[in-house]
């Protein structure tokens, strides 16, 4: 194909699609910044072949490479049914792609995007590439890697696949598949009682891009026989999708009900509208989707999905009445004090009248209304730095915010918010904590070795693991190796607090690196930090680049892979 050698790029740049999409909605700096996450091969020191092999649902986007048209096809099948063959090599059983799916058409050269997706623990991975290899008994897929990045959680609506006896195999051979050109009274109604979508997009220049937009119940909306609708809500500011509809017009669309098994497949034209009439809440923007060809299958897999709960961001739909939830969220949270603690960084204490149990490094998302030049709702998210009774449920919430270049509501919240402020907690998550419960006895417990890794205003959800280990008396328990990284000493935030807890934890090594006087941390300085490497649970937090970084450091030093966690807070 001629457009193979066009996508031959550095891959921390966008192409020019994005660039355009990030200028539009002003965030080209934070872009800039995620870019150092991406990478053109999967890196498997850093767990993303366990990822991948470890799911039994995924969405692949392909674009026929005679045709042109994008269809996106959900694939059902059993954990290991995708494979990372190489860092630049992935393999896909074709069991796990429906019956008689456009996918099956393609032909070597095809442009593909896959994304792997945990819907429990709300995670998800892109992988750009081309079709190859395809073999001639038709068992698997190949897909040569062109693009790896992660994608944040936000929208996810949490659901447990829910496995019957004898349920196999996962794709249902005598599946009823129909072919339409427009959508009928019963399509219409299957869309609007659905709460997430798929799409896929592509670009000359970056090739083929497969994603997930999800909301509340009636989100996505029918305009036509022929056009649906949805909003796009605030993430990471890439825009991998955006960016592409920028060049090329063409995508594919497929909603999949997880409690029937029915899939809905489109192919069409997407445009963004960046001037859309405000009707979605929440919104910057909206796509609108011209359908060109339809294809519904019924019960196309034996898996069923049970829904958890919604994703916290997910903003009001205005006129849509939502079902009820079992979520106590949202609450009102009301500020209760602001501490200074730095030039660039305060505390906010917010409480709510219900104690809340969650797990020291865990964050909180907030809504805020009102935020001058902002969306009429601005959800944000902040790891909830105190943790002195979370296990047992606390009704304060503590958030540790940093003054950012362009922040729109952390900015606010320095310059503006008052004593008094209410806001909504939509709710608490977070897997980036080095303290459980014991399953068995219910009582906090924390690995024997933690190391734990920051920079910047990253040292929030490991200062928080710091004070749960003191609150539940742990100290006793483990040997913890602390390594910051900030600009000078003055700019650590309380570090007055970090000395004291040292000196008084029995084994407790608090290191700083400070690039004012020492400069970056290279792999010899860690190396000289860190004791027993191979016996570490290490916790990351930081930058995207300085995040990367580390990672490669500790499995270059002797840390499992499997013991590296990290978590990104820029979405």
């Amino acid at each position: 194909m001629s457009e193979e050698k066009s996508i031959v790029r550095k891959v921390e740049q966008y192409h020019r699609g994005e660039l355009a999409a990030q200028n539009k909605a002003g965030t080209r700096g934070a872009a800039a910044e995620l870019a150092r996450g991406k990478d053109s091969k999967l890196s498997f020191s850093s767990g993303h072949d366990r990822f991948i092999a470890a799911q039994s649902f995924a969405i692949l986007a392909s674009v026929n490479v005679k045709t042109s048209e994008i269809w996106v096809t959900p694939l059902f099948g059993e954990r290991g049914d995708i494979q990372a063959q190489t860092e630049n090599q992935l393999s896909i059983a074709m069991r796990c792609i429906p019956q008689n799916d456009p996918i099956k058409k393609i032909e070597n050269g095809a442009h593909l995007s896959l994304l792997c997706i945990d819907l429990n623990k709300r995670t998800r991975h892109r992988i750009n590439g081309i079709a190859n290899n395809i073999d001639s008994n038709n068992a698997t897929l190949s897909l040569c890697i062109n693009e790896y990045a992660p994608n944040c959680p936000k929208y996810i609506n949490r659901r447990k696949l829910i496995k019957k006896k004898n349920e196999i195999p996962a794709i249902n051979t005598d599946a009823r598949q129909v072919q339409r050109n427009e959508l009928t009274q019963a399509d219409s109604e299957f869309i609007q009682t659905m709460d997430t979508l798929w799409i896929g997009s592509f670009a000359p220049e970056g090739g083929a891009d497969c994603n997930h937009r999800g909301g509340k119940l009636g989100f996505v909306r029918v305009v036509s026989p022929n056009t649906i609708e949805w909003p796009e809500y605030r993430g990471n500011g890439m825009f991998f999708t955006s960016g592409n509809l920028e060049i090329c017009s063409r995508a594919g669309v497929t909603l999949l009900n997880f409690e029937t098994g029915d899939i809905l497949q489109m192919t069409g034209n997407a445009m963004v509208d960046w001037e859309h009439d405000g009707s979605y809440e929440g919104a910057t923007r909206k796509i609108t989707f011209h359908i060109k060809q339809i294809i519904y299958t019924e019960n196309v897999t034996n898996h069923r999905w049970e829904r958890l709960d919604y994703s916290p961001y997910n903003p009001v739909i205005s006129g849509v009445e939502s079902e009820v939830e079992n979520s106590e969220y949202p609450k009102t949270a009301t500020l209760v004090k602001i501490v200074s603690e730095s030039s660039n960084i305060k505390t906010f204490r917010f409480i709510v009248a219900d104690r809340i149990a969650f797990l020291p490094g865990q964050y909180a998302t907030f809504e805020f209304s009102g935020i001058p030049n902002g969306s009429k709702s601005e959800i944000r998210t902040w790891t909830l730095s105190e943790s002195p009774n979370s296990i047992i449920g606390d009704n304060t919430l503590d958030i540790t915010v940093k003054r950012v270049p362009k922040g729109l509501v952390t900015n606010w919240l320095h310059d503006n918010a008052q004593i008094g402020l209410q806001v909504k907690l939509n709710g608490i998550q977070g897997e980036l904590t080095a303290i459980s419960l014991d399953e068995k006895y219910h009582k906090p417990c924390v690995p024997e070795n933690l190391l734990l890794i920051s920079a910047g205003i990253g040292i929030t959800p490991n200062l928080a693991m710091i004070r749960g280990i003191g609150a539940f008396s742990l100290q006793e328990s483990c040997n913890i190796t602390m390594v910051h990284v900030d600009r000078t000493e003055s700019d650590v935030i309380r570090l007055g607090e970090l000395k004291r807890r040292a000196s008084t934890y029995p084994n407790f090594t608090l290191n700083l690196v400070l690039t004012g006087e020492q400069g970056r941390l290279t792999k010899d300085g860690l190396a000289s930090l860190v004791s027993k490497p191979q016996h570490q649970s290490a916790f990351i937090c930081g930058p995207a680049g300085f995040m990367n970084t580390m990672i490669e450091y500790l499995v270059t030093l002797g840390v499992k892979p499997q013991n590296i966690h990290t978590e990104s807070f820029d979405f």
